[in-house]
């Protein structure tokens, strides 16, 4: 079954990323390395840094508490017009290789619905947000 069906998304056809460059992790990770390539592949794909995009009270709560260690991303499904489809969806914290290589498989070519990814990589309270 095509991945892009059965999960309401059959117009999408691209996505968006939003890197949160707040999140440091001293640069062990190669996530942006790793977000660019995939984004090279994708022709309806787009990276977007940002200083997180949850507030500065969440970056900061996150870091003092721990529970956020780790790269944080929003991923948006769109058509290839980019138009929204689907909520916005909380991926991390990505905190290993083996998490940054599971989030890159369900990037490629969109991404699924965000039950397909680890538990791990589900961490982040969510609330539904649709646009």
């Amino acid at each position: 079954m095509d991945r892009q069906q059965g999960h309401g998304t059959s117009d999408a056809a691209g996505f968006t990323v939003v890197l949160c460059d707040s999140c440091e992790d001293g640069g062990e990770l190669p996530v942006l390395a790793v977000l660019r390539e995939i984004i090279r592949r994708c022709p309806h794909g787009m990276l977007v840094r940002a200083t997180c995009p949850l507030g500065r009270l969440w970056c900061h709560a996150g870091k003092v508490t721990g529970a956020l260690s780790g790269h944080t991303l929003l991923v948006q499904r769109c058509t290839r017009s980019r138009s929204p489809v689907g909520e916005v969806m909380l991926v991390g914290p990505v905190r290993t290789a083996e998490d940054l290589a599971a989030t890159a498989r369900w990037l490629e070519p969109v991404p699924g619905d965000i039950d397909d990814l680890p538990r791990r990589l589900r961490e982040i309270p969510r609330t539904s947000t649709s646009n």
